[in-house]
């Protein structure tokens, strides 16, 4: 018979080792091409406490749903190494505790730059680093069912 003791994670390896992104395929948008992106729920946001890629993270499934939409979005085309154009909308009644409009746009950036740790590297999705945004545009509109728009413009692809 077996032994339901022995059963003590419930967690896959999978669950463990981070999806680092995928390998584009095309070349990288060109000047004035935009992706859009509409994700269901609230936006990862800069933690400076702990990393919110990091898969045991409370949050880290608001980091994948992102990196998903994105990694959609660019359809196999590789990541800017130029000048880029953020908008970032909020759809929300209220934000996570203690967390600000900016947290979340820091969180949003991250995400869609690569990293890279000791141990583990995220590939970019839409730009290699957040140093790249010149310009970014924020808004909180109100609604009971929380999402967020991300805009992205590839102002040059140097």
């Amino acid at each position: 018979m077996w032994n339901q003791s022995l059963l003590v994670c419930k967690r896959t390896m999978s669950d463990l080792i981070p999806n680092p992104g995928v390998l584009p395929t095309e070349a990288a948008p060109r000047k004035g091409q935009e992706i859009f992106l509409r994700v269901d729920g609230l936006p990862p946001y800069k933690d400076l406490h702990a990393s919110i890629r990091n898969p045991v993270h409370r949050h880290y499934a608001r980091f994948v749903a992102l990196r998903h939409a994105a990694t959609r979005a660019m359809n196999g085309r590789a990541w800017s190494c130029g000048a880029i154009t953020l908008s970032f909308i909020a759809h929300v009644s209220n934000f996570d505790k203690n967390k600000k409009l900016n947290d979340y746009l820091g969180g949003i950036m991250d995400t869609l730059d690569g990293s890279h740790g000791e141990h583990f590297t995220y590939l970019p999705i839409c730009f290699q680093d957040d140093c790249q945004v010149i310009s970014a545009r924020c808004e909180v509109i109100g609604s009971q069912e929380p999402y967020y728009e991300v805009n992205i413009r590839f102002d040059s692809n140097e």
